[in-house]
This record gives structure tokens, C-alpha cells and sequence, in this order.
């Protein structure tokens, strides 16, 4: 059987996957990456036993898939999962960080919402049920839904945790379809979470998610897929032209030690969709993916602060504190990173990660280290009681960190599909599309890489 040559363009988590996959499949690979490492937003600094990660600190693994995949590849003896402790999660109300209820007891005694708030809430299965072919914000779904505590202390501050972004304008649909799906289909998301997870456990397949990382960090992760990859990887490697040809693609690309054009079978592209515009696509498949570079980006800033744990007199139990837009305080939220997993801080210190920018406040994550930290201890110094000054820090800095999801963003997912449909051996996947999280682009990736063999193996 004629062995098949598949070329991904974009070595983070997607395209490793997607490359991975394709290998573990039979086919000859080549990845090309333009920076000088592998991994994309995810990497991880170690100094004098701190350890802050670029991107991402977790990934949640949301069925057997992920962890089948970090047993074929080496690392299940790697895997850091997290403290019992991070089950705890903490929204900040009257510049205090409260305790997420977990339970309908907890929800009961929470201090987060108002005995006004908690029955609006409660009422949640008797509100009527939105239109399928709607499209509310997410704002507009946890008004209508929750009522407006719903919003100031539920989904404000979670929609801040996980896309930086702003409710006003994310689509409930794209940015969070768990709510919407549960809704749709039993007509409420309280109701419905309980008739569904009844429903799972009487099937037997209920597969209660994990939040993991790695005992090293996540460059665990990309480094072992480059690693397993070998020299299909061309690192420093500028794209020099994508053409249709002979029913295939025919890639060139720079790099240190000369240029290189080659026939390939197949084609993935793995890099952000701003980016998109930037590569020299051929004319059709530049013009049937314009719309994806006009997805918005949020910028982010990450400064990782360690210090010593007498410091805060906050116990830190718990995974972390969001912030509600509503407190009027500078940052998204704060990361209680060694209380998530061990190894993060040397001992008597801690870890925390705090989030600049995204959307409520763009201009903070592009602004130097020294003001970012200013604002950050300022805002800890009020929520936690931080009386001490940082004795590590590292700060990461992302004009394009978090695709939003805005309303709308079916259009634009259309665009990737009808793409996918009609150029032969093509794949587009990024954290723009299924899911902004490392789990989702793992499975992501993994899955384009399967869609492509398939179709290599009817040609």
C-alpha cells in the first residue's frame, strides 16, 4: 500500500495531535512550526522550585480518549492529578472571595447571592424555554434564566475564567452549549443537569471529568508529542506557499538550513485563525477562509507570583477566585496554582497565577511588567490580604490569547465546515473551533488526524 505524505502547518497542541495522529496512522509526516519550539501557548518556566506555565495550567479530561492517549504515549506515570482541595472554587463578592456553592445545601447558605437571588435562581426550571433558533448572549441567557445575580455572580466572573470575554457579547450557544443544549432539550438547565446525569448513570457510561497536569508542568505534554515526532518536525520554518496541485498540495517553506517544496497528499492547518491571513494560501482556499482571521482575539496577561506562604493569611483552599465584573477590581482572577498540584512552589511559599486583560480590560495586558504587577498586588492585597512582596515572578504576555466565541460565531464555524467539505484532504483546527480548552484541542486534533487517514485510505 502506497504510504501517504500529510503536512500540518502549526505546532501547538492541535497540530501536534493532528501530526500525531497521522503518523500513529501510517502516513509520512511533516509539521511545520515558525518559532523555535514546539507547544505553542503552552510552556512551562522552572526557577529555584516555582514552576509558571505560558498558557494554560489544567487540562480537563472529559472521557477515556485524553488519558488512552497519555498512556500510548509514555506519560500516565507523569500525570500530576489535582488536590482535593481544588474542588473548591471561589467567585469574589464585596472584594472577598466566597465559596462556590457545590450542593443545593451549600447554594442554601451561600453568601454569594441574596435570598432575592437564590429564589430567582431556584426558579430557573419554571422559566420558559428559548427559542431554537435563537441566539441570546450570554448575558441575556443568565438574565432570563438565573436573573441578574445569576449573572453578577454566576456566569460573569466563569465566562471571565474561561474566555477573558464579555457576556454581553459571547454566544451561549458557542461559548458554553452545555447550558444551552440542557435546555433545549429538557427545557431547564437545573432540571436537565439531573435528568441527564440520572440518565448516564443508568447507561453505564458516565465519565466523571479529571483536571489534570503533569508532575514537570504541561511542556510535559507538547514536548513528548515533539519528541515522538522526530524529524517530521521543521522548526524556524516559514511558510513560503500552500498550492492546490495534481488533487494534492504542494508546500513550500523556509528554515535556517535552506528552502524546501514538497508534494503532500493531504494538508491540516493548526494555527490561530488571526494568523491565518498572514500565511500565502493559495486564491481559493485563502478566499473560503477569510472570514475565520476576523474572529476576535482576547489579549491576556498571566504574571505568576510566588510568595511566601505567611504572606497571605488567606488559607487558599481552594482552585482560585474569579472576579465579577461588578467589583470593579483590575484582574479576571487569581489562580491558587499550589494548591491545585504540589510541586509548585518550594516549600513555606506558594503559587499564584493571575489573569490581565481579556476582554473588560484589553489595554492592562499589553501594558510592562512592572505596571502589571503594581495592579496585581494592589487587587491581591485587597482580596486575599496579601501583606508581602513577590519573591519570584513571570509574566506572559498574549495579544491573541482566547477566541471568542461571539454571537454570530455559527456563521464563522459554517465557513470551516463547508471548507472541510469541499477541498479534498483538508482539515482547519485550532482553539477557535470545538472548544477554547486543551482537552477540547487534544480531542480536536486527534480527530482531524483520524478524518484524514480515513480519507487517504479511499483514495
Amino acid at each position: 500500500m502506497e504510504i501517504k505524505k500529510a503536512i500540518v502547518i502549526g505546532g501547538g497542541i492541535s497540530g501536534l495531535c493532528a501530526a500525531f495522529e497521522l503518523k500513529r496512522g501510517g502516513a509520512d509526516v511533516t509539521l511545520l512550526e515558525k518559532s523555535d519550539r514546539v507547544g505553542g501557548v503552552i510552556g512551562t518556566h522552572c526557577e529555584d522550585g516555582f514552576k509558571a506555565e505560558s498558557g494554560t495550567n489544567t487540562v480537563m479530561v472529559n472521557n477515556q480518549n485524553i488519558f488512552d492517549l497519555f498512556d500510548s504515549i509514555g506519560l500516565s506515570d507523569e500525570i500530576a492529578r489535582a488536590l482535593p482541595s481544588a474542588k473548591k472554587r471561589f467567585f469574589v463578592k464585596c472584594g472577598k472571595p466566597m465559596a462556590v456553592p457545590m450542593s443545593p445545601f451549600s447554594f442554601l447558605f451561600s453568601r454569594l447571592f441574596s435570598l432575592g437571588g437564590k429564589v430567582r435562581i431556584l426558579r430557573e426550571p419554571f422559566v420558559k424555554k428559548e427559542d431554537p433558533e435563537s441566539e441570546p448572549s450570554v448575558a441575556e441567557f443568565a438574565v432570563h434564566r438565573f436573573g441578574q445575580e445569576g449573572l453578577d455572580y454566576g456566569l460573569d466572573p466563569f465566562m471571565a475564567g474561561v474566555y477573558g470575554g464579555d457576556p454581553e457579547k459571547l454566544s451561549i450557544k458557542y461559548a458554553f452549549p452545555p447550558f444551552w443544549n440542557l435546555v433545549q432539550k429538557y427545557g431547564s438547565v437545573i432540571g436537565g443537569g439531573i435528568k441527564s446525569m440520572k440518565e448516564k448513570s443508568a447507561l453505564g457510561n458516565y465519565f466523571k471529568p479529571v483536571l489534570i497536569s503533569f508532575k514537570n508542568g504541561m511542556k510535559t505534554l507538547t514536548d513528548k508529542l515533539g519528541e515522538i515526532l522526530g524529524d517530521s518536525v521543521k522548526i524556524s520554518a516559514k511558510v513560503i506557499s500552500v498550492d492546490a496541485s495534481k488533487g494534492g498540495w504542494q508546500v513550500s517553506w523556509g528554515t535556517p538550513e535552506g528552502d524546501f517544496c514538497e508534494e503532500f497528499d493531504a494538508l491540516v492547518l493548526a494555527v490561530p485563525a488571526h494568523a491565518l491571513a498572514e500565511l500565502p494560501l493559495c486564491g481559493n482556499l485563502a478566499s473560503a477562509l477569510k472570514p475565520l482571521s476576523e474572529i476576535r482575539y482576547a489579549p491576556v496577561a498571566t504574571l505568576t507570583l510566588g510568595f511566601k506562604k505567611s504572606d497571605i493569611p488567606h488559607p487558599l483552599d481552594g482552585f482560585g477566585a474569579l472576579i465579577p465584573k461588578k467589583e470593579n477590581l483590575s484582574i479576571l482572577g487569581s489562580l491558587f496554582v499550589s494548591s491545585i498540584f504540589d510541586g509548585r512552589a518550594p516549600s513555606d511559599h506558594i503559587t499564584l497565577t493571575n489573569y490581565v486583560g481579556g476582554e473588560r480590560n484589553p489595554e492592562l495586558a499589553g501594558l510592562p511588567e512592572g505596571k502589571i504587577t503594581e495592579i496585581v498586588l494592589a487587587d491581591l492585597r485587597k482580596i486575599l490580604g496579601l501583606k508581602g512582596v513577590p519573591v519570584f515572578r513571570k509574566l506572559y504576555s498574549w495579544k491573541h490569547a482566547i477566541a471568542q466565541y461571539n454571537l454570530g460565531y455559527g456563521k464563522i464555524l459554517d465557513t470551516a465546515d463547508l471548507a472541510e467539505k469541499e477541498i479534498p484532504n483538508f482539515a482547519i483546527i485550532g482553539s477557535f473551533r470545538g472548544g477554547v480548552g486543551v482537552g477540547n484541542c487534544i480531542e480536536n486534533g486527534l480527530t482531524a488526524g483520524k478524518r484524514i487517514l480515513d480519507k487517504l485510505s479511499k483514495e
